[in-house]
């Protein structure tokens, strides 16, 4: 300034308004332009400078850590700051209030890139393999809340020239509106706590929720909201706190164990049901399958019926019996069906459309398309094989239908 008064004296203005006016636009114009430089140096050079050498480290986190956007919000911090100092001894009536909005700038802008330093957090811990499916997004939105929070308290504080600590002690008259207001973010933090700590959700999880429509992966957990794509590459948002209030099915279980679960079953017509005929021994028991079975069955039924001579107290092999045996054999043979899971073929209660033939058992293959076609082979072989046994399948029309 001293240099300024110099320059004035030179120029032999006497004018202490002109005087006033020109000292005032020099200190408004000196300020802006060394913030602007400042903000420039900040957001070109130095961003170019440290992100070159974050890029040619071996690391991927700091590349996630440090970005463009980092430095942008850095250099609206540093603009204000620097503009500040050179107003500080700026004799203006209105540098009080000048100083007091780049105090509020500085304010907002340190939020700004604590948030975007967050965010870069928020990356490079969903970098790293092992940490991917167990998201710390909520807990940064959370502090990301509280510094917004702090910076608007602070910010009425500045204006009105009260300290913070009464500001506070008057909020807790409003702290009803204040729940009422942050009730989804104060319900999604306990509700992401309870998620997180009870490994019941992950990113990349399958899960199904019928009450919100969800059917697919999940793919984002934040503070207020889950975001699910579904297969049909729609996407379902859910407030976070549905999925401890509300029941929801996650998949994850099935897709880390060794199968998918197949559970279908067959209605036989009854009408088709029948004792095998000595025909129909001789060609069924040459199935590699059967054959095993077959002759331990015919001697344990023909020990049996030695000393039966009522033909209501002799038992014989059935078509449905026997077409169950072969499916049990059949499956336990399917390189496509988890042999050390759970697998049966069994026999349900009979319904007005039939007798229901289930198949229980595990699918080796666990994703969706692989695991639709090893279901749907296992059923196209087990309504070709009907026919071979003399059995019928029934359908809704009353008629019945062949292999």
């Amino acid at each position: 300034m001293e240099n300024l008064d110099s320059v004035i004296a030179s120029l032999g203005i006497q004018s202490e308004s002109l005087i006033s006016i020109i000292k005032i636009s020099v200190s408004v114009c000196l300020s802006v332009f060394s913030g602007y430089l400042a903000y420039i140096i900040t957001k070109k050079l130095a961003a170019r400078i440290i992100l070159k050498i974050v890029k040619h480290t071996k690391f991927i986190w700091d590349d996630l850590l440090f970005d463009q956007k980092l430095f942008n919000r850095l250099g609206l911090l540093i603009f204000p700051i620097v503009s500040k100092q050179v107003l500080t001894n700026l004799e203006w009536q209105y540098t009080g209030t000048i100083t007091k909005l780049l105090d509020l700038w500085i304010l907002f802008a340190f939020v700004a890139v604590i948030s975007a330093a967050l965010s870069g957090v928020n990356r490079a811990y969903m970098s790293f393999p092992g940490l991917k499916g167990k998201p710390i997004k909520v807990f940064i939105q959370m502090i990301e809340i509280f510094f917004y929070f702090a910076a608007v308290i602070i910010a009425i504080g500045l204006f009105t020239e009260k300290e913070v600590s009464t500001l506070l002690a008057g909020l807790t008259a409003f702290a009803a509106v204040l729940m009422l207001i942050f009730k989804d973010s104060i319900l999604g933090l306990v509700a992401g706590i309870q998620l997180s700590a009870n490994n019941m959700l992950h990113i990349g999880d399958w899960i199904t929720m019928p009450s919100s429509g969800a059917d697919g992966d999940v793919i984002e957990i934040n503070l207020t909201t889950v975001k699910v794509q579904n297969f049909d590459k729609t996407i379902t948002t859910i407030p976070t706190y549905k999925l401890v209030s509300e029941s929801f099915t996650n998949w994850r279980g099935m897709e880390e164990s060794n199968g998918r679960r197949i559970k279908r079953s067959i209605n036989i017509d009854v009408g088709s049901i029948h004792y095998l005929s000595e025909e129909e021994i001789s060609t069924l028991i040459d199935s590699s399958l059967l054959n095993k079975y077959m002759q331990h069955k015919l001697k344990e039924l023909e020990e049996f019926n030695a000393s039966r001579k009522n033909r209501l107290d002799v038992r014989k092999l059935t078509n449905i019996g026997t077409f169950r045996e072969y499916l049990e054999s059949w499956i336990a043979a399917n390189p496509n069906i988890n042999r050390d899971m759970t697998h049966m073929v069994r026999q349900l209660q009979p319904t007005p459309t039939g007798l229901p033939i289930e198949i229980y058992c595990f699918s080796a293959r666990q994703r969706w398309i692989d695991y639709e076609n090893v279901q749907s082979d296992i059923f196209d072989h087990v309504y070709a094989t009907l026919d071979l046994f003399n059995l019928k399948a029934f359908q809704f029309s009353g008629n019945a239908v062949t292999g």
